[in-house]
């Protein structure tokens, strides 16, 4: 009775999601021109339960995220590449959802609610 992580993939521009390669993944690079929402659609449709996303693709991504977001699988989550404070607090939503607990640690400055 092993448990089965399904399929992962990241989704965002090459040269940010390509070194996942190295770590087992399976990454979809989506240049500038392409529909990131047409992408990650196609990943869900074959089967993806765990996609990964570079947080600029959020503003794209924001009717799959809404769809998708009280459902347990797919799970959609932002990676916070482009340092705004949206994508990492998504991350961590994401991360505190699946956990139970925020495990991701306070950052220098801030304090626990």
């Amino acid at each position: 009775m092993g448990t089965e992580l399904g399929k992962v993939a990241v989704v965002g521009p090459g040269a940010v999601v390509t070194p996942f390669r190295a770590v087992g993944l399976e990454v979809f690079p989506v240049e500038s021109g392409a529909d990131p929402a047409a992408v990650v659609q196609n990943l869900i449709n074959t089967g993806y339960q765990l996609i990964f996303f570079t947080d600029d693709l959020t503003e794209a991504l924001q009717p799959l995220i809404e769809k998708f977001h009280n459902t347990a699988l797919p799970c959609l989550v932002a990676l916070p590449f482009t340092g705004t404070d949206a994508g990492e607090a998504r991350l961590r939503a994401a991360v505190r959802r699946a956990c139970g607990a925020d495990v991701l640690g306070v950052r220098m400055g801030e304090s626990y609610e």
